[in-house]
C-alpha cells in the first residue's frame, strides 16, 4: 500500500494540475472585461491575453530544457511558484499594468508546468500505464471548459473577478502537495544536449520581437520609437520563427510546413473572436458575465463535438464500409482541414453581423455563430494534427520536433492575433466608438482563418494511406 499511495497521488496531482491551467486560461476570457471596468486601459485588453500567451511560450520551452537536464521536479516546482504568484498578484492589483504582468508570470509557470506534467508520464509511469494517464489529462480539460466560463462569470457577478484569481491560488497549492514529493526524485528523461539551451534563447527572442512589435502597433510614444520597434520585429520575428519552426514554414511549403501554419492560424482566429467576443458581450450587449460565461461555454463544449465527428470519419476511413458516401472525406485529412477552416471562418464571420444587430438578436446570433466556429476548429484542429504527424512521418522529421512546432504555431499565432486586434482596438475606440473597435478586432481573426485556408489549401497531395480492403 506504501507504494500504490504515491502513485495515486502524482496521478491525481497531475489531472488536478492541468485542471488548474485550464481553469486559469478560460476562466480569465469571461471575467476580462470587467477587469478594464474598473481598473481602466481599455486600450490595454488584448495585453491581457498576448503578453500570457507569449509568456508560456517561453515557459515551455524552458520547462522542456530543465527537465531535460535535471529531471522535470525544479521546473514545475518553479512554475507553480510562479502561477501562483501571477494569480495572487492579478487578485490585488491596483492598475491594469500589473495585471498584465501577472498575467505574464501565470503564463510563464503555467507553460513550465504543463510541460512538466507530460514530462512526468514519461518518466514516472510504465508504459502500459501511459495512455491511460494521457487519457486522463485530456479528460481535465472538460469539466473547466464546460463549468469553468460560467462558474468564473457567476463569481464576478456575486463578488468579483478578483476571486476568480485568488481561487487559483489554494487549487494550485494542492496541486504542489499532491505532486511535489513525487516529482523531487525524477529524473532526466533525455540526453542532456545543447539544443534546449538554444531554443530558449530563440524563444525568449521570439517572444520580446513579437510583443515589441504589437506595442509598437498600438503604442502612443514617438513616431521614431515606433518606427525602430516595428523594424526590430520585422526583421527579428522571421529569423526567430525560423530557428523554430518546420522549415519554410513562412513561405506555406507544402506538407508539414503548411499544416503546422494552417493549424497555428486556426487557433489563432478562434482565441482572438473568443477574446473579444466576451467584451461583446460584457460592454456592447450589457449581458451579465454568467451568461457571457455560458456562451463561451458553448464554444468549448461543440469544439468537443467537432472533435468526436472528425475521429467519427477517421475511424471510417478505416472501417469495411467502402461504399459510404463520406468515404472521400474520411480518406482525405486535407479535405477535413480545408471543410473546418470554411465551417470556423463562416461562423466568426457571422460575428461581426451581431453588431448591427439589437440585443436580443445579436446575442442569438452570436451564440449560432460560435457554435458554428467552435464546430468547424474542433473539426480542424484535432485532424490538423493527425496530419503533421503523418506528413512528420512522409518528411522524416522526429514527432518530438512536430508537437514542438504546433504549440509554438499556436501560442505564436494567438499571441501576435490578439495583440495585432488589441492594438487596432485600442486606435479605433476613441474616434469610432467600442463597436467599430471590436469589429476590427473580429475582422483580425476572421483574417487568421482566411490566411489558414491559404495554407491549407498548399500542403500538397498527403501520402497515400493504406486502408483495409473489406473482407
Amino acid at each position: 500500500m506504501s507504494e500504490v499511495a504515491p502513485g495515486r497521488a502524482l496521478t491525481v496531482g497531475l489531472v488536478l494540475g492541468v485542471t488548474v491551467m485550464a481553469i486559469g486560461a478560460l476562466a480569465v476570457v469571461t471575467v476580462a472585461p470587467r477587469i478594464p471596468a474598473e481598473l481602466g486601459g481599455l486600450e490595454h485588453y488584448g495585453w491581457l491575453f498576448s503578453a500570457n500567451l507569449l509568456a508560456s511560450l517561453v515557459g515551455t520551452v524552458w520547462g522542456g530544457a530543465q527537465a531535460d537536464r535535471h529531471g522535470p521536479g525544479r521546473a514545475f516546482v518553479l512554475g507553480l511558484l510562479a502561477f501562483v504568484v501571477g494569480s495572487a498578484l492579478a487578485a490585488v492589483a491596483p492598475s491594469m499594468g500589473v495585471v498584465i504582468g501577472a498575467r505574464a508570470l501565470q503564463g510563464l509557470g503555467g507553460g513550465a508546468v504543463v510541460t512538466c506534467i507530460y514530462v512526468a508520464v514519461t518518466v514516472a509511469y510504465p508504459d502500459h500505464a501511459r495512455a491511460r494517464v494521457m487519457a486522463l489529462l485530456s479528460a481535465a480539460w472538460v469539466v473547466p471548459a464546460l463549468l469553468g466560463p460560467a462558474a468564473a462569470g457567476l463569481v464576478a457577478e456575486l463578488a468579483s473577478w478578483r476571486w476568480v484569481f485568488a481561487a487559483l491560488v489554494p487549487l494550485a497549492s494542492l496541486v504542489a502537495l499532491l505532486t511535489v514529493p513525487s516529482f523531487v526524485g525524477l529524473r532526466p528523461s533525455s540526453v542532456v544536449t545543447s539544443v534546449g539551451g538554444r531554443r530558449l534563447w530563440h524563444a525568449l527572442l521570439l517572444a520580446a520581437a513579437v510583443g515589441a512589435g504589437v506595442w509598437a502597433l498600438g503604442a502612443t510614444a514617438s513616431w521614431w520609437l515606433r518606427t525602430l520597434l516595428g523594424a526590430s520585429a520585422a526583421l527579428l520575428v522571421p529569423r526567430t520563427l525560423a530557428r523554430l519552426a518546420p522549415p519554410r514554414m513562412l513561405r506555406l511549403a507544402p506538407g508539414l510546413a503548411s499544416v503546422v501554419a494552417a493549424r497555428g492560424l486556426l487557433f489563432a482566429g478562434f482565441i482572438t473572436v473568443e477574446v473579444y467576443l466576451a467584451l461583446m458581450l460584457t460592454d456592447l450587449l450589457g449581458l451579465s458575465s454568467a451568461i457571457t460565461g455560458l456562451v463561451i461555454a458553448t464554444g468549448a463544449l461543440v469544439w468537443t463535438l467537432g472533435s468526436w465527428l472528425q475521429a467519427r470519419l477517421e475511424d471510417l476511413a478505416w472501417s469495411e464500409v467502402s461504399t459510404s458516401r463520406w468515404l472521400a472525406l474520411a480518406r482525405s485529412r486535407e479535405r477535413r482541414v480545408l471543410l473546418g477552416a470554411q465551417v470556423l471562418g463562416t461562423g466568426l464571420a457571422l460575428q461581426l453581423l451581431t453588431l448591427a444587430l439589437p440585443g436580443p438578436a445579436a446575442l442569438a446570433l452570436a451564440l449560432c455563430g460560435w457554435a458554428l466556429a467552435a464546430t468547424g476548429i474542433g473539426f480542424a484542429h484535432a485532424t490538423s494534427s493527425v496530419l503533421a504527424f503523418e506528413r512528420a512521418e512522409h518528411e522524416r522529421v522526429e514527432p518530438g520536433s512536430v508537437s514542438a512546432a504546433l504549440q509554438l504555431a499556436d501560442g505564436v499565432a494567438a499571441a501576435t492575433a490578439t495583440g495585432v486586434a488589441g492594438a487596432l482596438l485600442a486606435l479605433v475606440t476613441p474616434g469610432a466608438g467600442l463597436a467599430a473597435g471590436v469589429a476590427v478586432a473580429y475582422a483580425v481573426g476572421v483574417s487568421a482563418v482566411a490566411l489558414s485556408l491559404l495554407a491549407a489549401g498548399r500542403i500538397g497531395a498527403a501520402r497515400t494511406r493504406s486502408t483495409p480492403t473489406p473482407a
